[in-house]
């Protein structure tokens, strides 16, 4: 690791972030070790790599990663939300529970967030919990429609910064596959729900 840098010195990060669009995970985690260095602060930065060394099977340093994003951005409820989906994916549902609930206490208004706190709930057999969670989400899923907001577009994705648009099926008929189809069709039906948990142990990606 490089001691200190100049950011604008190569294109090492744009590489990765251009990789990462791609799906192209090692390339991107090479692209990202090259750029990074002792000073870096950045949580983006710090997600993404994280982001990375997941897809590229390293899990407890994608954690790691997490972590200090969080400690980084202690304020900023995506931080947990995004460690939460990343936790209930290695399946600490516990430690995915404990984040969700604390991304909404930072921001009470997310309904995806309130949507899979549900679905963790409901798989450890806390029925009425998950109801009440589910009710909320719906409701404020009911409010962004009812202001013109796609909650596709405003709640932040897994393999993306909250910041940044979703990245466009390759095929169309891959569309209603999307991360964020998933996520739509989990706010709408128990059954769409169960399919978003196998899709969650997938590791955020769609097979099959």
């Amino acid at each position: 690791m490089k001691p200190s840098h100049n950011p604008d010195a190569d294109n090492s990060k744009a590489r990765a972030e251009a990789a990462m669009e791609r799906h192209a995970w090692p390339e991107a985690l090479e692209a990202w070790l090259a750029w990074w260095s002792d000073d870096v602060t950045d949580p983006d930065a710090m997600h993404d790599r994280a982001v990375c060394h997941f897809h590229c099977g390293e899990k407890e340093v994608a954690l790691t990663w997490l972590n200090r994003a969080a400690d980084t951005q202690p304020d900023y409820s995506y931080r947990y939300s995004s460690r939460g989906w990343m936790k209930q994916a290695t399946g600490d549902t516990h430690g995915a529970i404990e984040d969700y609930k604390k991304a909404l206490e930072l921001d009470p208004e997310d309904a995806v967030t309130w949507n899979n706190l549900g679905l963790l709930e409901e798989q450890l057999g806390y029925q009425e919990q998950a109801k009440e969670r589910y009710r909320v989400s719906d409701e404020l899923l009911g409010i962004l429609n009812e202001h013109g907001i796609d909650p596709e577009s405003s709640a932040p994705a897994f393999e993306e910064r909250p910041v940044a648009p979703p990245v466009a099926p390759a095929m169309p008929e891959e569309a209603e596959r999307s991360f964020w189809g998933e996520l739509k069709r989990a706010t709408l039906t128990k059954s769409g729900r169960q399919e978003l948990w196998t899709f969650v142990r997938n590791g955020f990606t769609l097979r099959g």
